[in-house]
């Protein structure tokens, strides 16, 4: 079943394309490597379990993978990671560049926009959407595990303001999240303070 997104689903200006069509290169998947190597001089090996929902990197899980082998599977600053397969088939993972060179693994599916025609961030915000997590339920693939490969990630219906408002928008919901993401923590610290009184 594939979900497609109609000028009456979208606000007035606003169109729809597959991602596949917004991309720089073809969507790639990652290294079939085990990650055993943790030396801080190497890339960091970004694999599914290394990313929450939340979509920040873990500090605790570090892997890396030698230079020479991480090399055709680098990621840049804005590349998005699809988790595709699992309990988390369809998580995101918005690669900021903060982590150093890094590469990512074979069960990842990397997208690299155009920034001319996408912006990363909104793209990345539109995968905490309803509107995606719907896509994302109606395209698994059941085998033995739920899978959505780099064909089906492919043609993920992406909605489409103008280049300058996606930006806006990105930035708006960057700092709107970013407050949310304080005020939980604020709270959530608050509670494991609580508990230690106890």
């Amino acid at each position: 079943m594939k979900l497609r997104l109609t000028s009456s689903d979208l606000p007035d200006g606003w169109n729809s394309r597959p991602l596949k069509r917004l991309l720089r290169e073809p969507l790639k998947y990652g290294a079939n490597e085990s990650g055993g190597l943790s030396d801080p001089s190497c890339p960091r090996y970004i694999r599914i379990t290394d990313f929450g929902s939340d979509g920040k990197l873990r500090q605790d899980t570090f892997a890396s993978l030698p230079s020479e082998v991480a090399e055709d599977y680098l990621i840049d600053k804005g590349d998005l990671l699809f988790a595709r397969s699992g309990a988390t088939v369809g998580k995101c993972y918005y690669y900021d560049g903060t982590a150093g060179p890094a590469c990512f693994a074979g069960y990842l599916v990397k997208a690299s926009t155009r920034v001319t025609k996408l912006n990363s961030r909104f793209l990345y915000h539109f995968t905490n959407s309803p509107q995606y997590s719907g896509w994302r339920d109606s395209s698994f693939v059941q085998a033995t595990i739920e899978n959505i490969g780099a064909r089906r990630y492919g043609y993920l219906p992406v909605p489409l303001p103008t280049i300058l408002e996606q930006n806006r928008i990105a930035a708006y919901l960057d700092v709107s999240c970013a407050a949310i993401d304080r005020a939980v923590d604020k709270k959530q610290k608050q509670l494991e303070t609580l508990d230690d009184l106890r």
